[in-house]
């Protein structure tokens, strides 16, 4: 059976040989991958973030909402804004219409990425799907960019820590009270994990903590 990434490559190359390559966005021709500079470009953001999460945020605040009440987390990075059409295209189309292959374009914004939320990291884990939204979806999209940035940081993904035993309702359009509700007891930690004294959780989208 071929991984995730493997199998992401092989489809990528096979697109590439079968239909010249263009950004998903803008359709301009392009030598390799999915999106163009211009778009790469207009995906960074730029603007004021949240000290803690690196959040975007208003220009005169420090925290952002989340940030600002009771947290279980050290710090946390994220290196899009969601308000971004185009990175919430790309969210939408990799995680819901089956173009996962298209998250392999984070390694391409390397030089964004704030390498310190690393420093004293022992493993990478990406948020788990419950196995029948895992067997209906065929992939997790957190585990594919988990891997990526495993590459790039060097750190293990460890991929039997978390297990997701509830399946639960879509966070999007929840409230903060109602996605921790929504997400209580959805989780079982194995014992395995007391051994990491740091652990870095990756997901797609901003995890509620």
């Amino acid at each position: 059976m071929l991984s995730v990434n493997v199998l992401s490559n092989l489809i990528g190359s096979l697109k590439n040989l079968i239909f010249p390559s263009v950004c998903i966005f803008c359709q301009r021709p392009i030598k390799n991958g999915y999106i163009c500079n211009n778009c790469m470009n207009d995906m960074v953001y730029k603007g004021p973030r949240c000290i803690k999460c690196s959040k975007p945020v208003n220009q005169n605040t420090l925290l952002c909402s989340n940030c600002s009440q009771k947290t279980y987390y050290e710090k946390g990075f994220v290196l899009f804004s969601y308000n971004n059409q185009k990175v919430a295209n790309l969210i939408k189309w990799s995680k819901f219409s089956g173009h996962f292959y298209y998250l392999n374009s984070i390694k391409h914004f390397k030089e964004h990425i704030d390498f310190s939320i690393f420093d004293g990291v022992e493993a990478l884990i990406a948020v788990p799907m419950h196995r029948k939204d895992l067997q209906k979806r065929g992939y997790n999209q957190s585990l594919i960019i988990a891997k990526i940035l495993s590459t790039l940081s060097g750190i293990c993904v460890y991929y039997d820590i978390i297990e997701k035993t509830l399946q639960t309702k879509p966070q999007v359009g929840l409230k903060r009270h109602e996605r921790q509700n929504n997400l209580r007891n959805a989780f079982v930690l194995n014992p395995k994990a007391k051994k990491f004294k740091k652990v870095l959780i990756v997901d797609d989208v901003v995890t509620t903590a």
